[in-house]
Protein backbone atom coordinates (compact mmCIF):
# COMPACT_ATOMS: atom_id res chain seq x y z
CA UNK A 1 0.00 0.00 0.00
CA UNK A 2 3.62 2.48 0.26
CA UNK A 3 4.62 1.18 -3.13
CA UNK A 4 3.61 4.38 -5.19
CA UNK A 5 4.87 2.98 -8.61
CA UNK A 6 2.48 -0.23 -7.86
CA UNK A 7 -0.56 1.85 -6.90
CA UNK A 8 -0.21 4.03 -10.40
CA UNK A 9 0.38 0.50 -12.07
CA UNK A 10 -3.44 -0.56 -10.52
CA UNK A 11 -4.60 2.74 -11.09
CA UNK A 12 -3.99 2.46 -14.90
CA UNK A 13 -5.38 -0.67 -14.97
CA UNK A 14 -8.97 0.35 -13.47
CA UNK A 15 -8.69 3.39 -15.75
CA UNK A 16 -8.21 1.40 -18.64
CA UNK A 17 -9.73 -1.65 -18.07
CA UNK A 18 -12.95 -1.40 -15.98
CA UNK A 19 -13.48 2.40 -16.76
CA UNK A 20 -12.88 2.35 -20.21
CA UNK A 21 -10.35 5.74 -20.31
CA UNK A 22 -8.08 5.53 -23.02
CA UNK A 23 -5.34 8.22 -21.93
CA UNK A 24 -3.84 9.57 -19.01
CA UNK A 25 -1.94 12.51 -18.61
CA UNK A 26 1.33 13.18 -16.67
CA UNK A 27 1.63 16.65 -15.31
CA UNK A 28 4.71 17.31 -13.77
CA UNK A 29 5.42 20.78 -12.16
CA UNK A 30 9.07 21.16 -12.92
CA UNK A 31 10.36 22.33 -15.87
CA UNK A 32 13.26 19.61 -14.75
CA UNK A 33 11.07 16.86 -15.82
CA UNK A 34 10.04 17.87 -19.28
CA UNK A 35 11.39 14.50 -20.39
CA UNK A 36 9.49 12.94 -17.95
CA UNK A 37 5.97 12.30 -19.89
CA UNK A 38 8.04 11.05 -23.18
CA UNK A 39 9.86 9.07 -21.45
CA UNK A 40 6.96 6.90 -19.58
CA UNK A 41 5.11 7.21 -23.15
CA UNK A 42 8.26 5.00 -24.40
CA UNK A 43 8.32 2.60 -21.68
CA UNK A 44 4.65 2.07 -20.73
CA UNK A 45 2.91 2.52 -24.31
CA UNK A 46 5.86 0.32 -26.01
CA UNK A 47 5.71 -2.37 -23.25
CA UNK A 48 2.02 -2.29 -22.68
CA UNK A 49 0.84 -1.31 -26.22
CA UNK A 50 0.00 -4.67 -27.44
CA UNK A 51 -3.38 -6.50 -28.68
CA UNK A 52 -2.57 -9.85 -28.60
CA UNK A 53 -1.20 -12.23 -25.49
CA UNK A 54 1.97 -13.90 -26.20
CA UNK A 55 0.48 -16.71 -27.57
CA UNK A 56 -1.54 -14.97 -30.52
CA UNK A 57 -4.55 -14.58 -29.23
CA UNK A 58 -6.36 -11.24 -29.39
CA UNK A 59 -7.20 -9.83 -26.25
CA UNK A 60 -11.05 -9.52 -24.80
CA UNK A 61 -9.88 -5.64 -22.89
CA UNK A 62 -7.61 -2.86 -23.99
CA UNK A 63 -3.90 -3.47 -22.55
CA UNK A 64 -2.68 0.23 -21.78
CA UNK A 65 -3.45 3.71 -21.68
CA UNK A 66 -2.15 6.46 -24.33
CA UNK A 67 -0.21 8.48 -22.16
CA UNK A 68 0.63 12.23 -22.85
CA UNK A 69 1.48 15.21 -21.09
CA UNK A 70 3.86 18.71 -20.67
CA UNK A 71 4.80 20.40 -17.70
CA UNK A 72 2.44 21.76 -16.00
CA UNK A 73 2.13 25.51 -17.16
CA UNK A 74 2.63 24.40 -20.71
CA UNK A 75 -0.05 21.87 -20.83
CA UNK A 76 -2.21 24.67 -18.91
CA UNK A 77 -2.45 26.53 -22.44
CA UNK A 78 -3.39 23.71 -24.64
CA UNK A 79 -5.14 20.44 -23.70
CA UNK A 80 -6.06 21.38 -20.08
CA UNK A 81 -8.87 23.26 -21.81
CA UNK A 82 -10.38 19.88 -23.24
CA UNK A 83 -10.06 17.97 -20.09
CA UNK A 84 -11.43 20.79 -17.96
CA UNK A 85 -15.01 21.30 -20.52
CA UNK A 86 -15.39 17.49 -19.97
CA UNK A 87 -13.24 15.02 -21.72
CA UNK A 88 -12.62 12.57 -19.01
CA UNK A 89 -8.80 11.82 -19.05
CA UNK A 90 -6.93 10.71 -15.60
CA UNK A 91 -3.87 12.94 -14.31
CA UNK A 92 -0.78 12.21 -12.68
CA UNK A 93 -0.20 15.56 -10.81
CA UNK A 94 3.62 15.57 -9.89
CA UNK A 95 4.74 18.68 -7.84
CA UNK A 96 7.94 19.23 -5.65
CA UNK A 97 8.15 20.52 -2.08
CA UNK A 98 11.48 22.19 -3.35
CA UNK A 99 12.68 24.30 -6.07
CA UNK A 100 16.19 23.35 -7.81
CA UNK A 101 16.23 27.03 -8.53
CA UNK A 102 14.34 29.37 -6.47
CA UNK A 103 13.86 32.86 -7.49
CA UNK A 104 12.54 35.85 -4.65
CA UNK A 105 12.19 39.39 -6.18
CA UNK A 106 13.02 41.89 -3.37
CA UNK A 107 9.36 43.46 -2.38
CA UNK A 108 7.72 40.63 -3.97
CA UNK A 109 5.08 38.17 -1.05
CA UNK A 110 6.15 34.92 -2.87
CA UNK A 111 8.61 33.59 -4.79
CA UNK A 112 8.42 31.61 -8.32
CA UNK A 113 8.04 28.20 -6.87
CA UNK A 114 5.22 29.27 -4.60
CA UNK A 115 3.34 30.87 -7.68
CA UNK A 116 3.82 27.43 -9.43
CA UNK A 117 2.74 25.38 -6.62
CA UNK A 118 -0.30 27.02 -6.11
CA UNK A 119 -0.80 26.39 -10.24
CA UNK A 120 -0.34 23.00 -9.25
CA UNK A 121 -3.15 22.63 -6.06
CA UNK A 122 -4.99 24.69 -7.86
CA UNK A 123 -5.14 22.65 -11.46
CA UNK A 124 -6.77 19.32 -9.91
CA UNK A 125 -8.86 21.48 -7.41
CA UNK A 126 -10.50 22.81 -10.68
CA UNK A 127 -10.61 19.27 -12.20
CA UNK A 128 -12.23 17.38 -9.27
CA UNK A 129 -14.41 19.92 -8.03
CA UNK A 130 -15.08 22.26 -11.03
CA UNK A 131 -17.58 25.38 -10.75
CA UNK A 132 -21.47 25.42 -11.48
Amino acid sequence: EKNIPVLLGLLSIWNVSFLGYPARAILPYSQALEKFAPHIQQVSMESNGKGVSIDGVHLPYEAGEIDFGEPGTNGQHSFYQLIHQGRVIPCDFIGSAKSQQPIHLKGEVVGNHDELMSNFFAQPDALAFGKT
